[in-house]
């Protein structure tokens, strides 16, 4: 009965790939544009930002109108958007994008969303010359005393306390779903050191980051300046998010450097290995270029010239959210974002 009950979800599965790609061709839909459409099909109520919408993309996706929508995308308030989003069922915004505005303070959402910006609350899954797909995201923000308790960890697994099982975190921390955690070290505001760490929840995540980080302190205790245990207390513990803000359906120069906004970091994916920049590092290895952070991160990685074209490499855009701050002893609570005095970051295999 299982194989039976097996074998009828698959064809299920077959049926819908069948019809969807159906759907597609007739549609006229490919390449990129086909991929936003994939990516849109089951996401419930789509609305349109900017506009009109590519014509390929208007006959395959149904687009509908939302007076709240609009009202929200005229203001700032993120929040607003989400919730207008959420109460008219609509699961996603496909961004026709008319022109790269450059950045003002105060931009309406429905100008930082033409200009591909990074949002807190919406997440870019996919984004072309023409058009980018927008999702809410998920478990935006962690409760004060949830915060409190990943910093705490964090910072007692770094200085080398015992691991603590991942059963012994919160229910919250420890939902399963795949992320990747940042554990990063610095000191006045300047990056001393970090690491990330993919897993099936945060909690997990965690623990592998902050061990991995101790363990490449240790490894180069001297030119860190002493030993973790008497350099810890002087350092910031910060906990963050690195999330997907968009894979980049076009490769040419112009629109690479028109993708990137200033809190977005260049990241690639390559053999089910992944490496990155933070934003700040970009910005510094690519002196104000995209193209030429990604060179310098490829070269990292010892690869060939000219792998920024290869179609088995993914780009995407990175973005870190930050969830917790173990402060050093004795200071108050201050910003620890990297800098442009940080080195290049890259995450480590899993």
């Amino acid at each position: 009965m299982r194989r039976a009950r097996a074998f009828v979800a698959l064809a299920a599965i077959a049926v819908a790939v069948v019809i969807i790609a159906s759907i597609l061709a007739r549609s006229g839909v490919d390449g990129a544009d086909a991929e936003i459409a994939r990516l849109a099909h089951d996401r419930g109520r789509i609305a349109l930002v900017g506009g009109p919408a590519p014509p390929d993309l208007a006959r395959s996706i149904a687009i509908e109108p939302s007076a709240a929508i609009d009202d929200a995308l005229d203001g700032t308030d993120e929040e607003a958007l989400r919730s207008a989003m959420a109460e008219g069922g609509f699961g996603a915004l496909l961004v026709a994008r008319t022109s790269a505005s450059a950045r003002e303070p105060g931009a309406s959402l429905r100008a930082r969303l033409e200009r591909y910006d990074a949002l807190e609350m919406l997440r870019c899954l996919y984004l072309t010359p023409a058009a980018a797909l927008y999702v809410p995201r998920t478990e935006l923000a962690l409760a004060p005393i949830l915060s409190a308790a990943l910093a705490h960890v964090a910072r007692a697994v770094v200085g080398g306390a015992p691991v603590p099982r991942v059963q012994s975190f919160p229910e919250p921390l420890r939902r399963i779903r795949n992320v990747e955690v940042m554990v990063l070290l610095s000191e006045s505001g300047r990056p001393r050191l970090w690491r990330s760490a993919r897993g099936s929840s945060i909690a997990r995540a965690l623990l592998t980051a902050a061990t991995v980080a101790r363990q490449r302190w240790n490894e180069r205790e001297s030119a860190m300046g002493g030993p973790l245990s008497r350099v810890l207390p002087s350092l910031d513990v910060s906990v963050s998010l690195l999330e997907d803000d968009g894979t980049l359906g076009d490769r040419s120069s112009s629109f690479i450097e028109s993708a990137f906004q200033p809190d977005h970091g260049v990241a690639f994916e390559y053999r089910g290995n992944w490496h990155y920049l933070l934003p700040d590092a970009t910005r510094e290895r690519g002196e104000g270029s995209a193209v030429r952070a990604y060179a310098a991160l490829m070269g990292d990685q010892e690869m060939p010239s000219g792998s920024l074209e290869r179609r088995d490499v993914r780009l995407y855009r990175s973005v870190a959210r930050r969830l917790a701050t173990s402060s050093a002893l004795g200071s108050s609570d201050r910003p620890a974002a990297p800098t442009s005095a940080a080195p290049p970051a890259t995450s480590l295999d899993p």
